[in-house]
């Protein structure tokens, strides 16, 4: 049985053990934070290698900086230079042109070499001074731009892309606004002076755009200063807080290996008591009792002190952190200059992007100085040609009595050639050269040329290569008629496009053929300034495809002049323009030129006007029914030119008919206009007089009248009067509906008109034709009426 003091060394030993326990998870727990402090301690080293890379970095960028505004400084004094070099050439330039302006007005027709060579010599010092001027700067800016606004351009894209786009449109306005006042520019030095200052209020409102964009960047870069200094002010708070906590841990660790020692130490003690004591346990456990006691009031004392370590350590530290907080200071305060310089740079980056507007302004003016250089030398030039009048317009008439027809073979002039066997001989010719019309058609179309004091124009049209040009070609070879084919192109819009123009950049009249054979067809045969002449011949001109353009365009003008000549013996005259300051040329139109055009009807062609129609013969070309083969290329032999007294003899100008000759076809005409009411259309007068002009001239009645066989000039009549149906009237039915009320109150009654017996006409089954294939109006496209009298 265990006395007290046994149980008393038991409590002792378990109280040793729980102490020891105890003492050994310390240790443990001191080995973990002295692990952790060790991490923390390598971090730390990495914090401090990452400050003194930052410091380097630092170092290095106020050395950049400090290269970078020596540099700045250079360009901003380069610029200043050039800048105050663009001004005075800028003023020089505005004061010498303003003389040279008011003298150039003054006395352009006087001094005008002289100005020219003064203009001459300021335009290539301003040539030169822009182009040294753009080189250098666009030099500079490309090299400088490159290095020193990559990190700039990303952040300030947005801003600087919006603000240019408005400051484009802005500068696209004024460019309008420019091109509509420099065409004032003419109305004196006053509105010149006036449109200066409202350029230089838009240059200003421009300038203050462009500070605007300026001071939005200075406020960027404040931002960005501040943002940057608010992260070094964390991150400097990051690493005293845990330099802090490592102080802490570190402390914890000495106190626990120093409560460690004094437990030993105890032991120690306690071990050797018992050895001495081992005879008095009550003597031992009372000293035991003080000493713990002791030993207690020693551990509080010592767990209160820091040790000596802790106190080189923490004095170490704390030294450490007043280097950083000095080096910190120095940094932040090199980094407020370093920003302070950038800013500084970004002024200086401002006032380069100024002078480069205003060099670009510069530039504009210049422009304005040379666009006026070059009115004035236009001026120079008009008032210059009005001293060169008489040389200048004999050269522009010589292009125009160029003659055209050199090899002029004249046929001799017997008045005994009949008509009809003159047509017979071109019918014949034109078969000897494998070429075939119906004699009707060919007798149509030479009664529509005599018939154009009525109707000046014959138009040629129907399928294409059934002779539509080759009928007027030979008509002139194998009849004694000059001809000349004129292909029309989709661009003609003017009577210049027929005649010619005056070209301003040659200083020429460019004459056309045409021009020049109306006038070589104008002059007589034996004159003394012209050789050549032809007045006493015909001309046949053709207008190949002549409605590719419109022909209102480029032939109402000729055409209205060949009508004025209707019922006067002379001849009327075409103004032809010459130029600025000179007379135009008057082209006399005489009665030996003919006309004639073709036409296809497809989409690229232009519809034919009632003004063309009216004054027009509209001649259309069969289908044929049977395809000829030509063999034989060659054409029979070409016959001299016919005389124009010949051809005058022809001609009726006056009707040999009575009223009751005329009757029944006056009174179809009138029937036919009644029903042309009903959809809005009509025939005027012009139109019965060319009727009856054309039967008065037809070749076939003019024989009959002589030979006076009435049933034969019964039927020539009829014959021509049929023509005139075709040529004049069934034109004017064109696009009329062919159902409904048109139909019923219009088509139906001319085509009962058409088949009346008196008549004998043979035009119901191309009537019925142009009925059904114009997809519901009515087309006149067919000649089947040609075949009946073949």
């Amino acid at each position: 049985m265990l006395t007290n003091t046994d149980k008393g060394n038991l409590e002792v030993q378990d109280e040793l053990a729980k102490r020891e326990q105890y003492v050994l998870a310390r240790e443990q727990a001191a080995k973990d934070l002295e692990s952790q402090l060790q991490d923390k301690a390598g971090a730390l080293k990495y914090s401090e290698a990452d400050l003194n890379t930052q410091s380097e970095m630092i170092s290095r960028a106020n050395v950049e900086l400090l290269k970078r505004q020596r540099a700045t400084s250079v360009a901003e004094a380069e610029v200043a230079n050039r800048d105050r070099a663009i001004k005075e050439r800028e003023i020089q330039a505005d004061a010498g042109f303003v003389a040279k302006n008011r003298e150039a007005l003054d006395k352009l027709t006087t001094q005008h070499t002289e100005l020219r060579t003064e203009v001459d010599r300021v335009q290539a010092e301003l040539d030169s001074t822009r182009l040294r001027s753009i080189e250098n700067l666009d030099a500079w800016f490309a090299t400088e731009r490159a290095t020193r606004m990559a990190s700039l351009d990303a952040e300030l894209q947005a801003d600087r892309t919006r603000h240019k786009n408005t400051l484009q449109s802005e500068r696209d306005a004024q460019v309008a606004v420019l091109a509509e006042q420099q065409s004032q520019l003419e109305n004196g030095q006053q509105a010149h002076a006036k449109t200066r200052e409202e350029l230089e209020a838009k240059e200003g409102a421009l300038y203050r755009l462009q500070r605007e964009v300026q001071l939005r960047e200075e406020v960027a870069e404040g931002l960005r200063t501040g943002m940057k200094r608010e992260i070094d002010e964390q991150a400097r708070d990051k690493v005293a807080a845990l330099e802090q906590r490592m102080d802490a841990l570190r402390g914890d660790h000495q106190k626990a290996l120093e409560t460690v020692n004094s437990l030993q130490s105890q032991l120690n003690d306690r071990e050797h008591l018992f050895a001495r004591f081992d005879e008095n346990p009550e003597e031992w456990l009372r000293r035991f009792d003080n000493l713990k006691k002791k030993c207690k009031t020693l551990e509080d004392e010592l767990l209160a002190r820091p040790s000596a370590s802790d106190n080189e350590k923490l004095n170490a530290l704390l030294e450490k952190d007043r280097i950083l907080t000095v080096d910190l200071v120095r940094l932040s305060r090199e980094n407020t200059q370093l920003s302070a310089e950038q800013h500084k740079w970004n002024v200086s980056e401002a006032v380069v992007a100024q002078h480069k507007q205003m060099r670009e302004i510069a530039e504009k003016k210049y422009d304005v100085i040379v666009a006026e250089v070059g009115k004035y030398k236009e001026d120079i030039n008009r008032l210059t040609k009005l001293h060169e009048r008489p040389a200048e317009r004999a050269a522009r008439i010589g292009t125009i009595e160029m003659p055209v027809f050199t090899d002029i073979k004249r046929a001799p002039d017997t008045s005994a050639l009949k008509e009809i066997d003159w047509l017979d001989g071109i019918i014949t010719a034109c078969e000897a050269s494998n070429m075939r019309f119906p004699k009707r058609l060919i007798h149509a179309f030479h009664t529509s040329l005599k018939a154009a004091e009525m109707a000046p124009l014959a138009i040629l049209s129907g399928v294409s290569g059934t002779g539509k040009s080759e009928l007027p070609r030979l008509y002139s070879r194998f009849g004694g008629l000059e001809f000349l084919a004129l292909p029309v192109q989709p661009n003609w819009d003017s009577p210049q496009s027929l005649f010619g123009f005056f070209n301003s950049i040659d200083n020429r009249f460019n004459a056309t053929d045409v021009l020049r054979a109306m006038v070589q067809m104008q002059h007589p045969v034996k004159h003394e300034s012209y050789k050549n002449g032809l007045s006493d011949r015909l001309l046949l001109i053709l207008l190949d495809e002549m409605n590719l353009a419109h022909v209102e365009q480029y032939f109402s003008d000729l055409l209205s002049g060949l009508e004025k000549r209707r019922g006067d013996d002379k001849d009327s005259f075409l103004n032809i323009d010459l130029g600025a300051g000179e007379e135009p040329y008057r082209l006399s139109l005489g009665r030996n030129v003919l006309w004639v055009g073709t036409m296809n009807e497809d989409e690229t062609t232009k519809t034919l006007s009632d003004k063309v129609i009216d004054r027009a013969n509209l001649l259309h070309f069969p289908r044929p029914k049977t395809l000829q083969s030509r063999t034989d290329l060659t054409l029979a032999p070409e016959v001299p030119l016919l005389a124009k007294t010949i051809w005058d003899q022809w001609l009726v100008k006056k009707s040999p008919f009575t009223p009751e000759h005329l009757t029944p076809f006056r009174t179809g005409l009138e029937e036919i206009n009644t029903r042309l009411e009903h959809v809005g259309r009509a025939l005027g007068h012009r139109v019965w007089q060319s009727i009856e002009y054309y039967i008065a001239n037809h070749p076939e009645v003019i024989d009959a009248r002589k030979e006076g066989d009435i049933d034969a000039l019964q039927r020539a009549m009829r014959l021509a009067y049929e023509d005139q149906l075709v040529l004049k009237v069934m034109p004017k039915l064109r696009g009329i509906e062919t159902s409904g009320d048109s139909k019923r109150k219009c088509l139906d009654p001319i085509r009962s008109f058409i088949e009346t017996p008196g008549l004998g006409l043979n035009l119901a089954e191309d009537f019925d034709i142009a009925c059904k294939v114009g997809h519901g109006a009515f087309i006149w496209n067919s000649a089947k009426y040609l075949e009946k009298d073949e």
